[in-house]
């Protein structure tokens, strides 16, 4: 019986280094990239219980005093691009230190942004949960908010872009939001 341990064991060992090989030299899974491939980064944050993968040449922020949701620590993307002194596109994950009921969470990002206009509501999954999304703009940005977490919102996903920018950077931002996991 020792045998037959001893081979399984070495078996578990084998496939784990296999896979370590796998994922060190990238191979796997790769997200394509809306109209051409662009390399990608998987972002992990433990501290935040969230991994996203974003395009390779947006640059990270750490935003603490983000004006979107408040009581949350946000990490979050932007596009190469610049239009005067802000990038033409920003995607920011906020992670909430406390879960808030969803009617809360969105009184709370309305209250923030008191000149956002809600265009539309309406809902997608996220980690096969049901996940209220809000699409609206201000004077300048254009913004698609996602709601994650049931009972209890724990992240809000912002999309935002400059009007002109908008619809031209959403499928990166869909990609995002698609790659997107709670950790636990």
């Amino acid at each position: 019986m020792s045998g037959a341990f001893t081979s399984f064991r070495r078996f578990l060992l084998f496939f784990a280094a296999l896979q370590a090989i796998f994922f060190l030299a990238g191979c796997g899974a790769k997200t394509p990239w809306s109209g051409e491939t662009l390399p990608t980064k998987l972002y992990i944050d433990a501290p935040r219980n969230f991994v996203v993968e974003f395009p390779g040449n947006w640059a990270r922020f750490v935003d603490p005093d983000q004006p979107f949701v408040p009581s949350a620590d946000v990490v979050g993307w932007e596009s190469p691009e610049q239009r005067s002194t802000e990038a033409a596109a920003r995607m920011a994950v906020a992670s909430l230190h406390r879960g808030m009921e969803r009617e809360v969470a969105i009184k709370s990002i309305l209250a923030e942004l008191p000149d956002l206009t809600i265009e539309k509501h309406g809902e997608e999954r996220i980690n096969k949960l049901r996940a209220p999304t809000l699409l609206g703009a201000t004077a300048q940005r254009r913004y698609y908010i996602i709601l994650v977490g049931e009972p209890l919102i724990s992240h809000v996903l912002v999309y935002s872009a400059l009007s002109e920018d908008f619809d031209r950077y959403r499928p990166q931002f869909k990609e995002m939001v698609t790659s997107f996991e709670t950790l636990r």
